[in-house]
């Protein structure tokens, strides 16, 4: 880059104090400087954001006594709206003003203001040429300003990422406490470093650093209490001797100096989620005072390596202090501000709780049912022969007299007919017998005669078994013999079952806990799964006192008798049904089956 003769003959020599951007005058020094370059400026502003948090603030202004501050200050926001640099000349014609944006690494952070009084364009080129000129030296002061800001973050990062790693290599929560005042010491150059928590509102004194040479004398433990307590209650950090720009109640910090013969203190709450849990109290000799550096420094640590420590001190605490740190963490949501939606579900449901608590409801017993027959016919073969035909399987309706199955009886009536000769050829012999007066082969003729009747009787009572009938209107329960017509069936083989159409029988499986609210008479309701919208009442008849097993639960069978007429109703339809025991508070029945279980469980261990 070429160089350009931008100062003016009579610029005064660099000052050296422009080279520490850390001094608290630099720029007033530096805009002092400029001023001496231009000798057309009438007033000048700098404005600077030198922490990065968007807010600029008036850093300079020349000369110090000015009519120009508001023009200035208007001019001003206008770049920093716009973000560019102007130039304005007055309605006096004489005057320019001129607006000057600085960035640094592409980011605005500052403006330079200044009022001239230009005769000629020669004149003012030259001013905007000194004035992009000396702002390189304000661009290069914010620069190392934010160099050393970020190089001191990272060391300060650095510190705290070691310290919580030397925190958490500790054992227990009393070795980590005296590890922590002992790094905050050591990093801050304390004599003395305690270490107090909260506990019901008050701070007690846990640990104190063991580089420190004091003894552990009570009035000097008392005033640490009292400062550290200070600096809880007002949950800020306090330093003592106390700043010019701080106005904060020191009363206990200045108690505790002046009992040490004039000590500087410090003094940072610790605070963990908008909880104040504690605090830590620095101390070390009044030459040298705690700055804003080594304040900032005691923060970081104390946020985030005092955070590390507390849940150390909270995991060692006894099961019964987390449980009342819970319980009082919930009522104060409750009862503190904020936290509408859980106050709404508490007040709702401590009403309905109430309610049920006064209000009565019907206490029923439900279970598991399965609709019967009200009797179970089986229809069995009655001799051995083939089946003929069957006309009804498992489903079908069969009423009265109706066949429902017939075997073959060819082989029967062979039977019959043999036999009628043997009885007609019995006949003869006996009435020859008669003729001739043989006794002997008349008792043997005639005893012929009734056994060849007896077979024919037989017989004939088989062959009108042969056809099976439906002894009543019935509903076929089991039975499809239709893949075995013309096979061989025995004497007392079961061909089907059958149910009557419309008689039935409810079967209720209740659970062995709730078997002795159910009582015979009591009345209920039936909801079968098949027709979800109909109820068919029902009255208990009758409780078998043997229990069961069904579905893994040891349950009852309770039968009850349906009192409906209903075509809708089939045998084996299942369902829920209801029993109607009494009325009860609305409480006391949605907490039988916890309280039951609550009593058992209380005999199981302690009874």
């Amino acid at each position: 880059m070429s160089e350009l003769n931008l100062r003016l003959p009579d610029e005064p020599d660099l000052p050296d104090s422009l080279v520490d951007v850390e001094s608290e005058r630099w720029h007033a020094e530096w805009l002092v400087w400029m001023c001496r370059q231009i000798p057309s400026a009438v007033a000048a502003l700098v404005v600077s954001d030198e922490d990065l948090s968007g807010q600029f603030h008036p850093k300079a202004v020349w000369p110090d006594s000015t009519n120009h501050d508001a023009l200035m200050q208007q001019a001003t926001e206008e770049t920093l709206r716009k973000k560019q640099a102007l130039l304005t000349p007055l309605d006096d014609g004489k005057h320019h003003l001129g607006s000057y944006p600085v960035f640094v690494e592409g980011t605005l952070r500052a403006v330079i203001t200044m009022l001239f009084m230009i005769k000629d364009q020669n004149e003012l080129e030259q001013a905007l040429k000194v004035i992009e000129h000396c702002s390189a030296w304000l661009e290069l002061g914010l620069a190392r300003k934010q160099l050393g800001s970020l190089s001191a973050q990272t060391q300060r990062q650095k510190l705290v990422v070691d310290s919580i790693a030397d925190v958490l290599g500790e054992p227990d929560f009393e070795h980590a406490a005296l590890r922590f005042v002992n790094l905050m010491g050591r990093h801050l150059g304390a004599e003395r470093v305690v270490l107090g928590f909260v506990q019901h509102g008050e701070v007690a004194v846990h640990s104190e650093s063991d580089s420190s040479g004091h003894s552990k004398k009570h009035e000097l433990v008392k005033l640490s209490n009292q400062a550290l307590q200070e600096a809880v209650d007002q949950q800020e950090s306090i330093v003592w001797p106390q700043p010019e720009d701080m106005h904060k109640v020191t009363v206990a910090h200045q108690k505790l100096a002046e009992a040490e013969g004039k000590r500087a203190l410090l003094s940072i709450p610790l605070v963990d989620k908008e909880l104040c849990y504690g605090a830590i109290l620095f101390d070390r000799s009044p030459e040298r005072p705690f700055n804003d550096a080594e304040l900032l420094t005691g923060e970081a640590l104390a946020n985030f390596v005092g955070a590390v420590l507390e849940e150390k001190r909270q995991s060692d605490l006894p099961l019964y202090s987390h449980a009342y740190r819970s319980i009082e963490k919930q009522l104060a949501r409750l009862i503190g501000p904020g936290h509408l939606t859980r106050k709404v579900t508490v007040f709702s449901a401590v009403l309905l709780l109430v309610l049920f608590s006064v209000l009565n409801g019907s206490y029923k017993v439900g279970a598991d049912a399965v609709l019967e027959g009200a009797e179970l016919r089986s229809i069995v073969v009655p001799f051995d022969g083939y089946l003929q035909r069957a006309e009804v399987r498992a489903g079908d309706s069969a009423p009265e007299r109706t066949v429902l199955a017939e075997l073959d009886t060819r082989e029967l009536r062979l039977q019959r007919i043999s036999w009628i000769s043997q009885q007609a050829t019995s006949k003869r012999q006996y009435e020859d017998a008669l003729a001739k007066q043989e006794r002997a082969q008349v008792q043997i003729s005639h005893a012929q005669v009734q056994r060849a009747q007896a077979e024919i009787d037989l017989l004939d009572y088989q062959i009108s078994q042969a056809i099976m009938r439906a002894p009543f209107d019935a509903l076929v329960v089991s039975g499809d013999l239709n893949q075995r017509i013309g096979s061989l069936v025995r004497q007392g083989e079961v061909l089907f079952e059958l149910a009557p159409s419309e008689r039935f029988r409810l079967a209720i499986y209740v659970d062995e806990f709730r078997i002795n609210d159910v009582a015979s008479e009591q009345q209920g309701q039936l909801v079968l799964a098949a027709l979800p919208d109909e109820k068919f009442p029902f009255v208990v008849t009758r409780i078998n006192p043997m229990a069961e097993v069904r579905d893994g639960a040891t349950v009852y069978r309770v039968e009850a008798e349906i009192n409906s007429t209903s075509d809708l109703l089939r045998v084996g339809l299942e369902g829920v049904a209801q029993v109607y025991v009494d009325e009860r508070l609305l409480i006391s029945i949605w907490t039988r089956s916890l309280s039951d279980w609550l009593k058992l469980q209380y005999w199981r261990f302690w009874g």
